[in-house]
């Protein structure tokens, strides 16, 4: 099981490097911080399935990602998405160096609602009986 969360933790690093990625480039290009984290939250999260599936649960999943295995990936994800972006837009509004530092705030987001997912992931997406 160690292992897994270390995969799991690895998959979370890359899509917060996509989240932040994406974030740092539409906020550079003028949308505002609330708006352009709800582009880099989607791809980070089509980032994420891509690399679960393919380490963290590769021993659960079809040997070819599948349409239903990713709609069972998102509705899974929508509950830590919420509180992940809730998180976020609490410190965005509540404070100005979050506001300046947006990453910051994806960070500590990101960190909270990892624990909802790892559940999640492993019960409802990539279970035995899929």
């Amino acid at each position: 099981m160690s292992s897994r969360i270390l995969k799991f933790g690895l998959a979370g690093a890359i899509g917060f490097v996509v989240d932040s990625g994406v974030l740092l480039v539409l906020v550079g290009a003028g949308m505002g911080p609330v708006v352009a984290r709800a582009f880099s939250i989607g791809c980070a999260l089509v980032a994420t399935w891509l690399v679960n599936r393919s380490l963290a649960f590769a021993d659960r999943a079809p040997s070819r990602p599948n349409l239903p295995e990713f709609l069972r990936y998102v509705s899974a994800s929508m509950v830590a998405v919420l509180v992940n972006f809730g998180v976020y837009w609490l410190l965005v509004h509540s404070t100005a160096i979050f506001a300046r530092w947006p990453v910051a705030a994806v960070a500590i987001a990101t960190g909270v609602s990892m624990c909802a997912n790892f559940i999640s992931y492993f019960k409802v997406v990539f279970s035995r009986k899929h």
